[in-house]
């Protein structure tokens, strides 16, 4: 008897895969239930959600909309068919009602699970025909192969009516139940999300939320880009606030930068977004950019839109760029190089120009005169010096206004102070990019602190810029910037004790899979106890590879080195795990780029998993070590205080 034909099957687990990993949030679920309602040609959806409170097991979420509907046929053909390639079925990528459709892969309906374990779904189609089916998530998990999931009908058959309860002749409406989420959702970062997510014509279909019509995206801004300039000599219109203009292959891009006040504490804010057909394609990014010195500077306050609705033209599945979730491009894809260069392109721009215009608002209120009956005891030459000093302190990156001047009002009212006359003519005599680092620690220790302690802030910001010129100048780990950072652990983060250096991991008794000690040694071996220095309770262990190669270029890490970090991370967390007080175990790496295949291997470890895994570069390294001095100084004078008042 011949062989039985070999046959590919499709577990229920799948539905896990495809929606509840897909979709993760209930803001995607929410936003994949918007764009149904839009592809069906509906004039308003209605979204009832729980917000700013935890979910009790009665809670649901109930999404209403008066778009055509569907018919029990409609139902069994379009709707329950996983997959199905809608715009290919239909040979176009518009709608009945010539909308540029949002679904594609057919998968989008699966986003309700990554929220609720129950689906129940009541249509009334054009034509009057009323259709109710409910899915559930476990049951459809548990499906054998060789079976079809048989839905069961809705338990809620009401008709269809509006929040404030006035009939619809026709739509749909979604019941989500048996809610998954454990904590509550803030309401503020929820509706500022799905509005980020839009960017649908009102006229055409509105969005109302919990009783209230959701409004475009809009975030109160400090620069905002072609408003406060533009790149010269690139073919750029502007119309809205919005600028225009194409890229190859006559591809348009329609987009603004902005950069608020403060830094954002949202961070799923920072960043720009790309939006196709009116829905976010790829969630806020910095286009891969390179994270230089210079170039980090402003980013924690970027915001910004980039609509490119050529990204989801097309019917073909090999025609899509985005990916399945539906909110990530395929950065992969080589279709958008160029896209990806324009980006990064006008992303530096933009961020070169926010930091010149701040820094010239800073110097136009900083005006020597204001301090006019102070100025006026001083010699010309005291005068002069003086003005140096403004000009410095308006160039401190990230400095406003205010502390701008409270700064320039400190120095000037502690001008008759010997010691500060001094520190002023041995600053005044480095070059201005020294005078503007000195001043910018000044301002973050405070002028008193400066005076007994100028030395020492001298001397670490010549250790930070000396690690600069070893990362920027190609010097090699061993043993130039090794030997810097043994010298001056402090530079990686100044809570961290250096337990040790060039560490084997057998004389920590650690062993490797095989049971035999690992003579490979690690780069640094640190611990943080912020309860008392005798106590510690995490391990950290810590990988640099230099910054630059010998031609300037970022030096690149390959998949294996990172494995073989990631190997000594698991050694030294599975050895903690047999301890009677295991220590919380992280591996950090400082490089500055990766290879493609490393990349993907570094992006898993950040993802989570037993071990948290943290990917520094040494540009970030360089301009978080100046910050987290400041409260590295303020636990300090903390200690110091209470111990004065024991006395």
């Amino acid at each position: 008897m011949a062989d039985e034909p070999l046959k590919l099957k499709f577990l229920g687990s799948l539905i896990e895969q495809l929606g509840a990993q897909l979709y993760p949030s209930a803001t995607a679920t929410i936003a994949e239930l918007i764009s149904n309602a839009w592809d069906a040609d509906a004039r308003n959806v209605w979204v009832e959600i729980p917000l700013g409170q935890r979910w009790k097991p009665s809670d649901k979420i109930v999404v209403v909309d008066d778009g055509t509907g569907m018919s029990r046929a409609d139902a069994a053909s379009r709707y329950l068919r996983v997959g199905r390639k809608r715009r290919v079925e239909l040979g176009k990528d518009k709608t009945q009602g010539d909308r540029p459709l949002h679904g594609r892969k057919g998968i989008g309906k699966l986003a309700a699970f990554g929220t609720a374990k129950i689906l129940e779904c009541y249509t009334v189609s054009a034509y009057g025909e009323s259709t109710s089916f409910r899915l559930d998530y476990d049951s459809i998990r548990a499906l054998d192969p060789s079976s079809d999931y048989e839905v069961e009908t809705a338990q809620d058959q009401s008709p269809l009516t509006a929040p404030d309860g006035s009939s619809i002749d026709r739509g749909t409406r979604i019941t989500l139940k048996e809610l998954k989420s454990k904590r509550a959702i803030n309401e503020s970062q929820f509706l500022r999300s799905m509005s980020r997510r839009f960017a649908l014509d009102t006229t055409e279909m509105a969005i109302h939320i919990n009783g209230e019509e959701m409004k475009r995206f809009d975030y109160p801004v400090e620069f905002r880009f072609p408003r406060d300039g533009r790149p010269e000599g690139e073919e750029i219109t502007v119309a809205n606030g919005w600028a225009e203009e194409d890229i190859e292959q006559g591809r348009k891009v329609i987009w603004w930068i902005g950069f608020t006040e403060k830094p954002l504490s949202d961070q799923s804010l920072q960043g720009i977004s790309i939006l196709a057909r009116g829905k976010m394609v790829q969630n806020p990014f910095l286009f891969q950019r390179s994270q230089g010195v210079g170039g980090q500077l402003g980013q924690e306050y970027l915001v910004g839109e980039v609509q490119a609705d050529w990204l989801d033209e097309g019917a073909d599945i090999d025609q899509d760029r985005i990916q399945a979730n539906r909110d990530q491009l395929q950065t992969e894809d080589a279709d958008l190089d160029e896209f990806m260069r324009w980006g990064r392109k006008r992303l530096a721009w933009a961020l070169g120009e926010r930091n010149r215009l701040r820094v010239n608002r800073v110097a136009d209120h900083l005006d020597i005169d204001s301090f006019k009956d102070l100025i006026d005891q001083l010699t010309p030459e005291e005068r002069n010096r003086m003005r140096r000093v403004v000009l410095a302190v308006s160039r401190i990156p990230e400095i406003g206004v205010d502390e701008a001047r409270s700064l320039v009002q400190s120095i000037v009212d502690a001008h008759s102070d010997t010691i500060v006359r001094g520190m002023l003519e041995n600053i005044d005599a480095d070059d201005p990019e020294f005078q503007t680092k000195i001043w910018s620690v000044v301002g973050q220790f405070g002028l008193i602190d400066a005076r007994r302690n100028q030395s020492m802030i001298e001397a670490r910001l010549k250790a930070i810029t000396e690690l600069e010129r070893f990362v920027r100048g190609g010097a090699l780990e061993v043993p130039s910037i090794h030997a810097h950072i043994k010298t001056n652990p402090w530079l990686l983060d100044p809570r961290w004790d250096l337990l040790d250096d060039e560490v084997h991991l057998s004389d920590l008794g650690i062993k490797t899979d095989e049971g035999y000690p690992d003579k490979r040694r690690m780069d640094f071996l640190f611990a943080l106890g912020p309860s008392s220095p005798y106590t510690h309770d995490q391990l950290l262990i810590v990988e640099i590879k230099r910054g630059t190669d010998s031609s300037g270029k970022d030096h690149v890490v390959s998949a294996d080195e990172i494995s073989r970090f990631q190997r000594y991370v698991l050694a030294a967390y599975h050895s903690e795990r047999k301890a009677t007080k295991p220590l919380r175990v992280t591996g950090l790496m400082i490089a500055q780029d990766y290879t493609e295949e490393a990349d993907r291997v570094k992006q898993d470890l950040e993802s989570g998993g037993q071990v948290h895994y943290v990917f520094n570069t040494w540009y970030g390294v360089l301009r978080e070590t100046k910050r987290l001095h400041e409260g590295w100084l303020a636990v300090t004078s903390r200690r110091a205080t209470a111990r004065e008042e024991e006395i």
